[in-house]
């Protein structure tokens, strides 16, 4: 992964440099794992997506406090519909996943709280999780050294 956008502008401050593993230390890159449900970026990076999230998701009703490790949520209920800024994640050789809203924007009650399903790490790795992931056919080449996002109606 080499950035964010939110909203269709570029994060500042999640970029290559910052998701790269360092080859001297083994410390930052990206992993995908079916296994962790939600996308994990080092705190810098959480922060500057969480705030351009926040700073899109105008006319929401925040619901104070997070919920478990979320720490922007909203009380969506008794809303059909609502509008929230669009998040892609963009890959080395100009490939980018535009991510559908419920892999980002997820209830995490049966009252309508929804929370923003992106967390900070401790550490420098980076980790794309499984709710990100839904919707599509992940293929992993590894002769190739590349990584495909396909859209899948499963």
């Amino acid at each position: 992964m080499t950035g964010i956008s939110v909203g269709g502008a570029r994060v500042s401050g999640v970029d290559a440099a910052e998701l790269r593993m360092d080859p001297a230390t083994g410390e930052g890159g990206v992993i995908v794992d079916s296994g962790t449900s939600v996308t994990r970026l080092p705190a810098r990076a959480y922060a500057a997506v969480r705030d351009a999230f926040r700073a899109g998701a105008v006319g929401l009703r925040v619901a104070r406090g997070g919920y478990s490790l979320f720490d922007t949520c909203y009380d969506l209920s008794g809303r059909a519909e609502v509008k929230v800024p669009t998040v892609v994640m963009h890959f080395a050789g100009g490939a980018d996943v535009s991510l559908p809203a419920e892999n980002y924007l997820i209830p995490v009650t049966s009252s309508g709280l929804f929370c923003f399903a992106f967390a900070a790490t401790n550490g420098g790795l980076s980790i794309i999780g499984n709710i990100q992931q839904q919707g599509f056919r992940v293929v992993f080449d590894g002769a190739g050294a590349r990584l495909g996002f396909l859209p899948n109606g499963c």
